[in-house]
């Protein structure tokens, strides 16, 4: 098996609305304190290959997905299908849909992303290595509640 990473930077310019907290806020960016990433892993097993890239979103819309999709086939040859695109649902994020109430998304910056998107799932398809998976599981009480 062969695993390989990759990582982009999709820190939006201060000011644009941010999704979250309850509807018709009105939040914008005041600074940035930590970056947003789009984090990739690509897996490779026995000549077949998948990505997963997680982005610091609140979530995409359809069209987004289908851009990096097909930016990242037509770089790499992957079927446009093995390419899942998910988010951390992190709430101090760009609005990036059409989510009414919600945040406006910032145009700009929607015309940027699924490229940023597919920096990080090109990077993880070029840096596949020979690798083992395994798993673990642990227990870890008192850290959160819901």
């Amino acid at each position: 098996m062969k695993i390989g990473f990759g990582k982009s930077d999709i820190t939006p310019r201060v000011g644009v609305q941010l999704a979250g907290f309850g509807p018709f806020r009105n939040r914008h960016s005041n600074g940035i304190r930590d970056n947003l990433w789009a984090r990739a892993i690509a897996f490779e097993h026995e000549e077949q290959k998948v990505v997963i890239v997680s982005c610091d979103l609140t979530g995409v819309v359809i069209n987004i997905t289908e851009t990096v999709r097909e930016i990242v086939s037509r770089e790499t040859g992957i079927f446009s299908g093995a390419i899942m695109v998910t988010c951390t649902h992190t709430h101090s994020a760009p609005a990036t849909g059409t989510y009414i109430g919600w945040g406006e998304a910032d145009p700009p910056y929607l015309e940027v992303l699924p490229d940023r998107i597919a920096k990080a799932c090109i990077d993880a398809l070029k840096g596949l290595e020979e690798a083992e998976l395994s798993h673990a599981e642990v227990p870890c009480e008192g850290i959160g509640v819901n």
